[in-house]
């Protein structure tokens, strides 16, 4: 059965939890041992005892010899003497056999280490987690969950220790904007002089045109961080990518002839500002990096691996994007000198401006300089992005949403000029600001000031340049405008003409926006017309990859003239329903078939609770409300009642209890107490107590009456569930659960525009509402107040 992402990524970090728990070790240790037995688990799985497999897995060097080793003494030892063997039979030594599964500092002597590897092995033994039968070829949900815990080990790491991990957005937008799918070449070369994990590597090599052979080659300076990537390479298909260790400054291991080697696409994310960097450097091993652009400064390593990067890439065709802090944009010096002779040479192809706080291991911003030796003689300008202003909030970082990634990526490819975001800045202009990149130069990003008109708050009115900065809305709504507002005596300012309190209503039931709405859904259900048989055609053989871009591009072309919302906007609201649902239910389709299946949840000891069932494809709400909705809607009156019944039980007993009451603030009220109480209370009191027995009474009835209803509606859902068929299934499916999600959210946008709108409106209102006349007019009547109370009490002002 196809593995859900959210239920495989929480039950593989329930592994972290349980090696955290028993040893002394921080997030850069103990991802160290988790993802080593996920590769284990994963290698296993899809390639023992099949032939012409990716790496070759030993009968007594696996997972299931691990899974033998639970409980023993020398587990920790075993497991070294396994990754030993692994690693012997695919040359892969110094890679995955680096990390001590039997050091007793990390992971506790004796019983605490067998106990943690223990749980560790049984985490990833639980069923669900089989990678035998993955059907789509471009399910990654391996390579995905290797991802997911890198970023959740990164996070945990802490300042200076997450810079293994280039975040999966920034890692998609480099990919994107270096045309990798426009090459003709086959094969291609691929370099990351800084490669961490992998991960910006690998989404590199996947944006080769489909057929086209890419080689991959990384290095990376920390050797633990090599066996993170040379894993990840494998989980992602990647077996023949070379990734060597060492530091690539002063001891660069691609070499060839005696100079650099070359590649066809380069990318890197380097650590930021490196010290000291050329300490060991020497003249032998300087390969002419920085002839005729200048030595970087020995305090800040940033333009040596820019400088790197560009002689790995081959001299006519070589294109390159790297990740670097703002200063190397406008710092003076050294820099400087670099940086014009970069400039002259037309090598800078373009500059994106991220936002700050996206980097694990630092919070400072960063950019994308885009290097490009193809058409650097004629070129004469440089293409630049600021979207700094474009992420949202996720935990203690930012993150950038699909629609800015597609933004970026769109403006980037298609040199899209557009105010406050991006320009073509001519050579020329760079020369007379002294060579000096900063985007902020160039690109006026800031916010706009909010003015105050000083005489609307002096004389009332609402500025009419203020309301006029609504105008998409007007667009929409011209005779709203005229409903809402009327001329002040003033020029140039309005007058509300409504109550403050009504605005939202005097919009929510305007015929124009109304209208709107019901464009807005039209093009929604277009999307859906032209994608409904793209749908219905999902199988064993759909690349998810293809059909989503295919999904996701029709949407942006449908909204790409909407009055109030931005196409990206739309693809957006695409995107986030793909991430959290339509990815994985087009997997589990793919992994299982369109008939929805139902999972029953279980006890402490595993016995199947019959009434507690949920299906992922296809959740029991919607079969109820479309085959059964009689039902609910009386089962909903039953509980709603129950719940009368109870309010009024508490509410009565709560009148009763305290001194001299029915009841003592220590009695757990029930029936047999009432009981009780009837057989020695007043005459008055007996009354109130039949009352409440007559409740519970009531109480015992329709709970027995719902139990009934609710078994009767169960098995009918689960009769229903087993007379599916495939038609019925995708009908349901595709237009009760997706499209109408879908709906659903733009109607959601469609209410926070009216919220949005109204709030404007009600904001202006208030600013200018309290002229200075009221102002004075409310102090000189208080005035008068507090003179006349002081003349009563005898004293004359």
């Amino acid at each position: 059965m196809a593995v859900k992402k959210s239920v495989l990524y929480s039950k593989i970090w329930d592994s972290c939890n349980t090696l955290r728990s028993k040893g002394g070790m921080d997030a850069t240790q103990y991802k160290d041992y988790v993802l080593i037995v996920l590769f284990m688990k994963v290698i296993t799985d899809k390639y023992y005892n099949k032939k012409g497999t990716l790496i070759e897995v030993p009968e007594d060097a696996n997972f299931n010899t691990m899974i033998a080793l639970k409980g023993k003494k020398n587990i920790g030892e075993e497991f070294n003497k396994i990754l030993s063997k692994i690693a012997e039979v695919n040359d892969l030594q110094n890679v995955i056999d680096v990390v001590d599964f039997n050091n007793q500092n990390k992971l506790g002597k004796g019983k605490d280490m067998v106990d943690a590897l223990t749980g560790l092995v049984e985490i990833f033994q639980d069923p669900e987690l089989d990678f035998s039968n993955n059907r789509a070829d471009d399910n990654d949900v391996l390579g995905d969950a290797y991802e997911y815990l890198m970023k959740q080990f990164a996070s945990e790491a802490g300042k200076s220790k997450g810079q293994f991990y280039t975040p999966s957005e920034v890692s998609r937008i480099i990919s994107k904007i270096l045309k990798i799918n426009k090459s003709t070449k086959s094969p291609i070369e691929i370099y990351d002089m800084t490669c961490g994990s992998g991960s910006l590597l690998i989404k590199a090599g996947n944006e080769a045109k489909e057929g086209t052979k890419v080689y991959l080659y990384g290095q990376e300076k920390d050797i633990n961080t090599v066996s993170l990537c040379v894993m990840n390479m494998f989980l992602h298909g990647n077996a023949t990518a070379q990734i060597k260790d060492g530091n690539t400054l002063t001891n660069p291991r691609y070499i060839k002839n005696g100079k650099i080697r070359t590649f066809d696409f380069c990318v890197a994310n380097p650590p930021f500002s490196v010290k000291k960097w050329s300490a060991d450097l020497g003249i032998d091993n300087e390969f002419g990096r920085f002839t005729g652009f200048g030595m970087p400064p020995d305090n800040c390593a940033d333009y040596a691996f820019l400088l790197h990067m560009l002689k790995s890439m081959d001299p006519v065709d070589g294109r390159g994007a790297i990740i670097l802090p703002h200063g190397v944009l406008f710092r003076g010096g050294q820099e400087e000198v670099i940086r014009t002779n970069l400039i002259k040479a037309g090598l800078i192809e373009g500059i994106i401006g991220l936002p700050s706080n996206l980097f694990y291991g630092t919070g400072i911003p960063a950019c994308i300089i885009i290097l490009d030796k193809k058409d650097a003689k004629n070129r004469k300008d440089i293409f630049m992005i600021d979207a700094s202003k474009y992420f949202v909030k996720d935990g203690n970082k930012n993150k950038l949403r699909e629609e800015d990634i597609k933004k970026i990526t769109d403006t980037y490819l298609e040199r899209v000029e557009e105010e406050k975001y991006s320009r073509i800045v001519k050579i020329k202009d760079i020369e007379k600001e002294e060579y000096n990149l900063n985007i902020p130069r160039y690109i006026d990003s800031s916010d706009e000031e909010v003015l105050q008109d000083i005489s609307a708050h002096l004389m009332g009115g609402i500025p009419k340049i203020d309301i006029e900065k609504l105008n998409k809305y007007w667009k929409v709504a011209p005779k709203l405008k005229d409903k809402l507002f009327k001329k002040n005596v003033k020029d140039g300012y309005l007058d509300l003409v409504i109550k403050k309190d009504t605005i939202n209503k005097q919009i929510s039931n305007s015929r124009e926006f109304i209208k709107y709405f019901e464009r807005l859904i039209k093009k929604v259900v277009k999307w859906e017309n032209n994608n409904k048989e793209k749908l219905n055609k999902v199988n064993t053989k759909t690349s998810v990859n293809n059909l989503i871009e295919e999904l996701s591009n029709d949407i942006l072309l449908i909204f790409e003239d909407d009055e109030l919302i931005d196409k990206y906007e739309a693809y957006e609201f695409l995107m986030e329903y793909y991430n959290s649902t339509l990815k994985d239910d087009l997997h589990l389709i793919i992994e299982n078939g369109w008939i929805p299946k139902l999972v029953y949840g279980q006890d402490k000891n595993g016995k199947i609770k019959k009434n507690e069932f949920e299906s992922d494809l296809l959740p029991k709400q919607i079969v109820i409300k479309e085959y059964f909705k009689k039902y609910a809607d009386e089962l909903e009156e039953l509980n709603d009642e129950l719940n009368d019944l109870i309010q009024e039980f508490e509410t009565r007993i709560e009148e009763n209890t305290g001194d001299e009451e029915i009841f003592n603030d220590d009695d757990k009220v029930n029936e047999k107490i009432i009981k009780d109480k009837i057989k020695e209370e007043s005459e008055e009191n007996v009354v109130i107590l039949k009352e409440l027995l007559e409740n519970l009474l009531n109480q015992k009835e329709l709970k027995n009456n719902i139990k009934i209803l609710q078994e009767k509606l169960n098995n009918l859902i689960i009769e229903k569930y087993d007379s599916f068929d495939e038609k019925t299934s995708k009908e349901l499916i595709i237009n009760k659960k997706w499209f109408k999600s879908l709906e659903n959210r733009f109607g959601d946008a469609y209410i926070d525009m009216i919220y949005n709108l109204s709030n404007k409106i009600s904001s202006e209102f208030e600013n200018y509402e309290n002229t200075l006349n009221v102002l004075m007019k409310e102090t000189s009547d208080l005035e008068s107040l507090v003179l006349k109370d002081l003349e009563r009490m005898g004293y004359k002002c």
